[in-house]
């Protein structure tokens, strides 16, 4: 991803304006973001570096999932977040409802969003979240936002944002406008919790009070999709009684 002079001021001042340390890193190749700010927390880095790269060759999703993005074609970024511990178990759900903020503003796409992970557009999966523990308490936040990509592999339901929006958009603005409302989020968070975020969120839920299915390690279990539990936890109303899910892959059902 090739920025402007503009643009990357746009970005930077933005990024400063959440986080006062904010450092941005900007890599034309890279295996993964997420290793290049986990690296950083290792040498105490403070919260507000991020990494941006133009193409991923070895990025991860959730359960160690494969994301590799040809050049130019997603808004890649990985963010150090310093927060105590329970601003940082809602950052997964602050990070998707960002991600939508910022693409109704920039792209004027309405999003949904899919527990615990996924921001949906156009019938397919538009971006991701990932959010894993760093050295020091740290948290990474790992962001994919899919902007060009051609093709998907075999059996994903992705989506472009450039097809749903019927143009293109820049990554530079995206990310402006997302390190923004991520400030927001994030103050949310602080201030009340996840409480305070599940509003919003279920609102823009796919699949809430619906049938899905949910695989958990190795065991799959049916049921209708309650909410959200306190912690962000999805509540799953089964059979046997009422489930709360902290981890695992939602599926929704026809």
């Amino acid at each position: 991803m090739r920025a402007g002079a503009g643009d990357d001021a746009a970005v930077r001042a933005a990024g400063t304006a959440v986080f006062p340390r904010f450092r941005l890193l900007r890599l034309g190749r890279t295996s993964s973001t997420q290793d290049v700010v986990r690296a950083a927390a290792q040498r105490g880095a403070p919260e507000g570096y991020c990494c941006v790269a133009a193409e991923q060759t070895a990025g991860r999703g959730r359960a160690g999932r494969s994301w590799v993005a040809p050049t130019g074609s997603a808004l890649l970024m990985s963010l150090l977040l310093r927060r105590r511990p329970g601003v940082a178990a809602g950052v997964p759900l602050a990070g998707g409802l960002a991600i939508a903020d910022a693409v109704e503003r920039v792209a004027g796409v309405a999003c949904r969003l899919k527990w615990p992970n996924d921001v949906l557009a156009g019938g397919g999966k538009l971006a991701g979240v990932l959010v894993e523990g760093a050295p020091g308490g740290a948290t990474v936040l790992g962001i994919g936002v899919n902007l060009a990509v051609r093709s998907f592999p075999a059996g994903v339901t992705g989506t472009s944002l450039d097809a749903v929006a019927g143009r293109a958009v820049g990554a530079d603005a995206l990310l402006a406008e997302l390190f923004a409302r991520l400030g927001e989020r994030l103050r949310q968070l602080e201030n009340g919790g996840v409480p305070a975020l599940a509003p919003e969120w279920s609102e823009r839920a796919a699949g809430l009070g619906t049938h899905v299915r949910a695989v958990i390690a190795d065991r799959i279990v049916d049921g209708v999709a309650a909410g959200l539990d306190g912690d962000g936890a999805l509540l799953l109303d089964t059979a046997a009684g009422r489930l709360r899910l902290v981890a695992g892959d939602v599926h929704l059902l026809p």
